[in-house]
């Protein structure tokens, strides 16, 4: 649990309320989240047999401004979604290959979901592939609802 009281800016209680997504909306991330990082966990836990199984391998790149894709979640695409507008920020099925990376900066008040991957409100992910390979999942960020990540060897 966050400790309200600590000086470090990314902990504690907020202390600008935002905009509340419905109960619904809320419950559908949260189980969303929980599916999409089990998921993952038990993909990442495949061993040895990750390339014959079409797993991708993924880094952490430092933010270094040289990406190969880059999407922004704006501030307010909550709201839009909660009033029930199609939000279509990522594409439902992007290709790379392998050695390229990808950059998610996510403006937004809440955390949303583009595959296997999440992006806290406020985050930056950024990702590089190391293997080909295909992700699939939920996204938030896509009338689709889903998100599919294919990485092909160059």
């Amino acid at each position: 649990m966050s400790d309200p009281t600590s000086d470090d800016p990314g902990r504690g209680a907020e202390t600008t309320p935002g905009p509340t997504l419905p109960t619904s909306v809320a419950l559908w991330v949260i189980a969303a989240s929980s599916t999409v990082v089990g998921g993952w966990a038990l993909g990442r836990a495949g061993g040895d047999d990750d390339e014959r199984s079409g797993r991708v391998e993924v880094s952490s790149v430092a933010d270094s401004g040289e990406f190969d894709r880059e999407f922004v979640i704006p501030a307010g695409t909550a709201d839009r979604i909660a009033n029930g507008e199609d939000v279509e920020i990522v594409p439902a099925e992007l290709v790379m290959s392998v050695g390229q990376s990808i950059r998610i900066e996510n403006h937004d008040v809440v955390g949303h979901i583009v595959g296997v991957f999440y992006v806290g409100a406020g985050e930056t992910l950024t990702q590089r592939f190391d293997t080909a390979g295909e992700l699939s999942g939920e996204c938030s960020v896509h009338p689709s609802g889903s998100f599919t990540l294919r990485v092909i060897d160059a």
